[in-house]
């Protein structure tokens, strides 16, 4: 309850809730609290402050000050876990948060969201409810016991270290509905409860988006557990103010009964997070949303709007440069000379510098997973830490994608860099449970080819199958659900795909075990192709020239293949695959040639001939009949399964009478 109440007079050391009845009145001079002498009444006790003795009164005091520190912790730590950063007191940071209306809004959904989501860790949801709890709590509490003056501090502390305007206007409004006349109830849970009215308030327009977040990317059962963190608030927060106020009650509101307990609701959420959730979750999970493959510096493909964007501000820059600072609009004739009469000129200096961001990025993500990995080297997420990094040092900018008309950026990582292998190489050999370690093993293989380690490429690639194979089994198996609290596996968020990775392991087993016996060159021309990257503008002149230095190689028939399959013109390219079928009829590059040529005639040269696709199927069905051992035939037979429907009828015409 707040301020005591008028006819209320302080009380007399420590009485009992039976003192009154059974210690007589002082009759001369006046009592030890100031009751005048002769009076029969007791004073009642109302709060905290009710007892004026100096030794309660320094009592209440120190506590109230322990419990505003521990409160003002558990604001801290409430930044700390929504930015991964306790302190931050920059002016935007304040107004941000205040904002409430534009796409940049901020809404307590980015809180089960960013950085942990609780759909991968429910727990944090228990986390979050039980830290909300208290923190709306509290204030209502202190309010009730010790008076509206002394809240106001606590709320103060919401505004400053938690960094949550909209949360600290809301309890003051709970405090004034829960403490202050004339809204305040003899009952005095009754007030908390009234109190409590404008935090449900804020909890409904608070986790309310423009277009309701929860349900634009959530089905109905996940959007009820995004939305279970708030019903835990308002319940915990009840049963909390509901324990202390008893307790309160029971020890006839002495200080040094009421502090303690309220410093238990405190604890109470902080010790669920460091044993069910712990730092390092926070930690990675930012580390993911910077650097991992859903992050804006290393997505693969850059919204075009993003990349003009970025294009124009470079072009702005190196113009101004170049002309000396002199102002220039869009069609100031140095302007127009610079773009026009000389493009190469300027897409030189704009891939120079968009370079050298990329570069500037991958150094950043490549320390950050460093730290990560020796501040929490027994984290759940050190195989996921490792795959972001191998895969970082592997991403490289494509440089044909940026010099075409419109220019774009997108990132490639499938040519492994020579750098990353001390990334892969723990992640292989220290977790080869994780379904990671597929991706390590491939990446490891093919720097072994590279370098003409064909034995151990062959010994890498047969335990990525192996661990491949398995994974797609307990893949394909199914899975008793997990609990309602249990986290979902680490490498889930990262949304890893084994199947290209099995396949490409597969790929180069075959063709390295067909051609490493090379009676003539050996194991030189499986190296030299391994060397290759398909990204480079010159990928398919470097496989011609590759060709005519190896005519006599076991390896001469996959590279005419490989060539004929990067021709950029379709008919070309068909024509080019189909005479590869009868040029070599019997070496092992045969299935790729029939899956790559069946592949063009029914996707594209197929759209509009109702012949051509239907040729592509039937080739297709050959290839999945009579080479079902190798990769290609395996995937022939994967893609037959949605095609075979509609090609039926039509073979079913054709034999009709």
């Amino acid at each position: 309850m707040g301020e005591a109440s008028a006819e209320s007079q302080p009380a007399a050391d420590d009485p009992g809730p039976t003192a009154a009845a059974e210690t007589p009145a002082p009759t001369v001079g006046e009592g030890p609290t100031g009751v005048p002498a002769g009076s029969t009444t007791r004073p009642e006790i109302v709060d905290v402050w009710s007892r004026t003795q100096p030794k309660y009164r320094i009592r209440a005091i120190v506590l109230l000050l322990v419990n505003l520190l521990l409160y003002c912790g558990l604001c801290v730590f409430t930044h700390w876990l929504h930015f991964a950063k306790p302190f931050e007191f920059s002016l935007s940071s304040y107004l941000a948060p205040a904002r409430f209306w534009g796409a940049q809004t901020q809404s307590l959904n980015d809180f089960i969201t960013y950085p942990i989501n609780v759909e991968q860790t429910p727990v944090h949801g228990v986390v979050l409810g039980l830290l909300l709890a208290a923190m709306v709590a509290v204030p209502i509490v202190v309010s009730i016991l010790y008076r509206f003056v002394s809240a106001v501090l606590f709320v103060a502390a919401v505004l400053v270290f938690a960094h949550m305007p909209g949360m600290a206007v809301t309890l003051a409004g709970s405090c004034i509905l829960a403490s202050v006349r004339p809204f305040r109830m003899s009952f005095r849970f009754g007030s908390a409860l009234l109190g409590m009215l404008p935090v449900v308030l804020y909890l409904y327009l608070a986790t309310r988006g423009e277009t309701d977040q929860l349900v634009s990317y959530a089905s109905p059962t996940e959007a009820s557990l995004l939305a279970a963190p708030w019903v835990l608030t308002i319940l915990a927060a009840c049963v909390m103010t509901g324990i202390v106020l008893l307790i309160s009650r029971l020890v006839n509101y002495r200080p040094g009964g009421v502090a303690p307990v309220v410093a238990v609701m405190f604890t109470a959420p902080l010790i669920l997070f460091h044993a069910k959730v712990g730092p390092d979750e926070v930690a990675y999970r930012v580390l993911e949303a910077e650097y991992g493959p859903h992050s804006r510096r290393f997505e693969p493909v850059e919204p075009a709007q993003d990349t003009s964007q970025k294009i124009s501000a470079l072009i702005q820059q190196i113009a101004v440069g170049t002309m000396k600072g002199t102002p220039f609009g869009p069609y100031h004739p140095d302007f127009l000379d610079l773009w026009g009469g000389n493009i190469d000129a300027l897409k030189r200096p704009l891939w120079t510098r968009l370079l050298a961001e990329f570069l500037a990025n991958r150094t950043d993500a490549y320390e950050a997973c460093k730290r990560f990995i020796a501040d929490h080297p027994h984290s759940r997420h050190v195989p996921n830490v490792y795959y972001i990094q191998g895969r970082i040092l592997d991403t490289r900018l494509d440089r044909r994608k940026f010099m075409q008309n419109p220019p774009r950026r997108e990132l490639y990582s499938n040519f492994p860099h020579v750098q990353s292998a001390p990334a892969w190489s723990p992640l292989f050999t220290q977790y080869p449970q994780s379904p990671l370690s597929i991706a390590a093993g491939l990446r490891l293989a093919q720097l072994h080819l590279r370098r003409g380690e064909i034995d151990q490429a062959l010994e890498r690639l047969s335990a990525v199958r192996q661990r491949g194979t398995a994974t797609l089994d307990q893949l394909s198996t199914t899975q008793p659900a997990r609990g309602l609290l249990h986290a979902a596996p680490p490498e889930s968020s990262l949304e890893f795909q084994p199947k290209p990775c099995l396949f490409e392991a597969q790929r180069l087993h075959e063709l390295v075990t067909a051609n490493r016996d090379d009676p003539r060159y050996g194991s030189r021309p499986l190296e030299e192709l391994a060397a290759l990257d398909p990204h480079r503008a010159q990928f398919h002149r470097q496989l011609l020239r590759l060709a005519a230095r190896y005519p006599d190689s076991l390896l001469y028939d996959n590279l005419v293949v490989l060539w004929a399959g990067t021709l950029p013109d379709q008919q070309l390219r068909a024509e080019k695959l189909e005479a590869c079928t009868r040029r070599f009829p019997s070496g092992d590059a045969l299935p790729e040639a029939m899956f790559r040529l069946a592949e063009l005639e029914i996707q594209t040269l197929g759209s509009e001939d109702e012949a051509r696709r239907a040729s592509g199927i039937e080739r297709m069905r050959e290839l999945a009949t009579h080479f079902p051992g190798t990769c290609w035939g395996q995937v022939a037979a994967e893609r037959l399964e949605p095609l075979e429907p509609r090609a039926e009828p039509a073979t079913t015409r054709a034999v009709k009478p």
